[in-house]
């Protein structure tokens, strides 16, 4: 509130300096108050024109505004009793009533200041109107001849260097267009620098002209000519903002998701604001408080801040729609939802802030008059700057969390895994960035406009601390990140085979043990340390792991024992991944191993996990080489020699096979080593590399099977063979009802023929 009583006090001596003059050249017959009244301007406009008179000036209204306030309404001090009965009665329980009473009472006066300088500044218009305060036409011309001659030489160097430049812009586009979204904003900002470069020539060609014209160097810059180059200057600025926001024409360059369209119109809009209102302000105020009188130049700010005003106003009533809705379908493209909430609301309510933004403009150029130029170019300046950053950096990022990271190939194919990592924490960590930037940017806007002293806050001692601290916990994180991401490439390094390194599965399985082992130290000295950083006394917390790890000691006694007995059995070699064992009466393939168990899969397929204190003993089949064991059964009518002699051949077979390479030696003849019930075993041993045994003695089984078929080598299998013999009394046995009766035999015909004669 103290510039608006400030703005308050000054209006109020400035109205006691014209209010004799005013009054006396109402009078047509009071010429001399009228000439009082031109000497009383013409001082008042060098002393706003000398800075160090004006400076002091404004010193002298302060110092007298704040004496008012200090002084009591009686004229006499305030005593400490009375102080202190009116702070007891405030703590009686009004002190709420009256803070709002007094905010109110605030904000009434300070609408009332703002009516007040308004019906002044028009009053002043009033009076120049009925030509009460003459206008110098002669000096009217002057200033008019020069002001048109310095802006037509600096826009046509202008126009003369845009043109050079749009000649550059074609290739540029080109480039940003086939590009990606780093690209685009660094030839957007390329692009901008030119336009304002262009514009710095304008400027050194306006001023030249100012210095070799109208009475040469020695003359100089006259004020008139200053104030139409800093015109000039600073509406091509703005104009070069304007275009960095909407790039009209360029739609490559856009970073904003205008249509060509709405870029157009956007552009062309705010361009008119822009030269109604700089052009007004910083050219026709100044040379109508030079030519004509100070009152006229103060009504004609006010009339140009309310025209701009009203203005903007209509044409943010006209198209709030077309941008809400313009918000909500970009917002249906976005991959977030919080993100697509944020901005369906910004839509929803974009023109209070920009009614907003515009009431505030017109109170600072009504209450500030003299330095409202400064404030609202310093805010609105930074609040641009602020907003464009914020929103550059959120846009490179959001393109970095759709698109992800992407390696180099050469960098890929040496550790595919390290893309893999980037992508799964670089667009968490940048979600959480790019939401600290839009906080950042609400709160750097909020000071500028002077709603909260953030950087105040920041740079004191509390700020600083908070700020220090939690900055240096987030460091902390960082370096924990980037650490344990070179350690897990590094482990990928070594993990990968390559020309002359095969890595071996031991030295696999103790590498990912040791990756885990040193993910969980990495995460806990990383969050130890930052709770540290801000503030956080970790002694307890050490002490308590200590204690709840002794617990945990005596408590688990068996997980205690899994680890320990896990960690012998890899300094011992004894399992590693791939291995094919015999654990705890499981075989099968070694899957995976932690700190406490080992994961497997049997023939079957079925996954075993099997803890290390289950474990007391372990039979490894992969551990440098192996051997099949042929034990061959032959009938007992085989040649032996022949039948070994076959085995041998078979073997013959197998080496001109691919098995070759993975047989070490010959093989290994041990002869019969049982006579069976029903065959005569012959064993042979072949020596493999560890882990083909199996597919070695597969094959080796089908070449003696063919080799036997060859040789008529018969492979004897359990026969039994039954001699079945019946007895007299099975057939009785078969018919019970029989079972007692002899059955007769047939009787034999008696031999009634004569006996034969030895003659006969």
């Amino acid at each position: 509130m103290k510039p608006l009583h400030f703005c308050r006090a000054a209006l109020i001596g400035f109205a006691l300096l014209f209010a004799v003059p005013a009054a006396g050249q109402t009078d047509a017959a009071a010429n001399d108050e009228s000439a009082d009244l031109k000497q009383a301007s013409e001082a008042l406009i060098k002393v706003l024109n000398d800075p160090d008179s004006r400076k002091e000036l404004i010193e002298l209204l302060k110092k007298n505004a704040g004496e008012d306030q200090v002084a009591p309404e009686n004229g006499a001090e305030a005593s400490p009793e009375a102080t202190a009965d009116t702070e007891e009665s405030v703590s009686a329980g009004q002190g709420f009533v009256i803070r709002v009473g007094e905010y109110t009472r605030a904000i009434a006066d300070e609408i009332g200041v703002v009516l007040d300088r308004s019906r002044h500044s028009l009053r002043g218009l009033l009076l120049v109107l009925r030509g009460d305060i003459p206008i110098k036409w002669d000096r009217v011309n002057e200033v008019l001849l020069q002001v048109i001659i310095v802006l037509a030489t600096a826009y046509a160097a202008f126009w003369a260097a845009q043109f050079v430049a749009r000649r550059l812009y074609p290739k540029m586009a080109v480039r940003a267009r086939y590009g990606g979204g780093l690209m685009r904003a660094t030839i957007l900002i390329v692009t901008t620098l030119i336009d304002a470069l262009t514009v710095a020539i304008g400027l050194g060609v306006g001023y030249f002209v100012a210095l070799t014209g109208f009475g040469g160097l020695d003359t100089g810059v006259t004020i008139q000519e200053s104030l139409a180059l800093n015109a000039f200057f600073i509406t091509g600025m703005a104009n070069v903002a304007l275009r960095f926001v909407f790039a009209p024409k360029r739609p490559e360059l856009r970073l904003l998701p205008f249509s060509d369209e709405a870029s157009d119109y956007w552009y062309a809009r705010l361009r008119i604001y822009m030269y109604w209102n700089n052009f007004g302000v910083f050219l026709a105020v100044p040379a109508a408080n030079l030519a004509v009188s100070f009152v006229l130049g103060n009504a004609l700010r006010f009339l140009i801040v309310l025209l701009g005003m009203l203005y903007l106003m209509v044409l943010i009533k006209q198209n709030r729609v077309k941008v809400r809705e313009g918000a909500k379908a970009y917002a249906e493209t976005m991959h977030s939802v919080l993100a697509q909430r944020a901005l369906s609301n910004l839509g929803n309510l974009w023109h209070i802030g920009a009614y907003g933004y515009i009431l505030a403009v017109f109170l600072v150029w009504v209450t500030r008059p003299f330095d409202a130029t400064t404030i609202i170019l310093r805010a609105t300046g930074f609040s641009i700057i602020t907003i464009m950053a914020g929103m550059l950096i959120s846009l490179v990022m959001t393109r970095a969390i759709k698109g992800g990271i992407r390696l180099p190939d050469d960098i890929h194919q040496k550790l595919p895994a390290l893309q893999y990592r980037l992508n799964a924490f670089v667009p968490r960590l940048l979600k959480i960035i790019r939401f600290v930037v839009f906080i950042g940017t609400i709160l750097l806007l909020m000071d500028i406009w002077g709603l909260l002293s953030v950087v105040d806050w920041i740079f004191s001692e509390a700020g600083f601390s908070l700020v220090s601290s939690y900055g240096a916990a987030i460091l902390v994180l960082l370096v924990a990140f980037v650490v344990w991401l070179a350690v897990m490439s590094w482990v990928d390094l070594r993990l990968q085979s390559r020309a002359g390194y095969i890595v071996s599965a031991r030295e696999r399985t103790l590498f990912q043990l040791f990756r885990n082992a040193f993910t969980v130290v990495i995460i806990v000295m990383a969050a130890l340390l930052a709770l540290s950083e801000i503030g956080v006394n970790i002694g307890p917390l050490i002490a308590g792991a200590g204690v709840v790890g002794l617990a945990i000691s005596f408590g688990a006694q068996t997980l205690v024992k899994d680890i320990i007995t896990g960690a012998f059995i890899q300094i011992e070699n004894a399992i590693n991944e791939g291995d094919v064992v015999t654990v705890a009466g499981v075989t099968g393939t070694v899957e995976g191993i932690t700190i406490r168990s080992v994961r497997m899969r049997d023939l079957d397929g079925t996954t075993h996990i099997i803890p290390f204190s289950s474990v007391d003993m372990v039979s490894n089949f992969m551990r440098g080489f192996s051997y099949h064991v042929a034990l061959i059964g032959v009938s007992y009518d085989t040649d032996i020699a022949y039948a070994k002699e076959a085995m041998e051949e078979a073997f013959r077979r197998l080496q001109e096979t691919d098995f070759k390479s993975k047989i070490f030696g010959d093989l290994e003849m041990h002869g019969v080593t049982a006579f069976g019930a029903s065959s005569i075993d012959i064993r042979a041993r072949i020596k493999t590399t560890p882990g083909d045994q199996w597919s070695v003695g597969r094959t080796y089984n089908e070449y003696i099977k063919q080799v036997f078929d060859e040789r008529g080598i018969e492979i004897p299998f359990p026969q039994v063979t039954y001699h079945a013999a019946t007895p007299p009394f099975a057939d009785e046995a078969k018919d019970p009802k029989q079972a007692g009766k002899k059955k007769a035999k047939p009787a034999e015909p008696e031999d009634d023929a004569p006996p034969e004669s030895e003659e006969h």
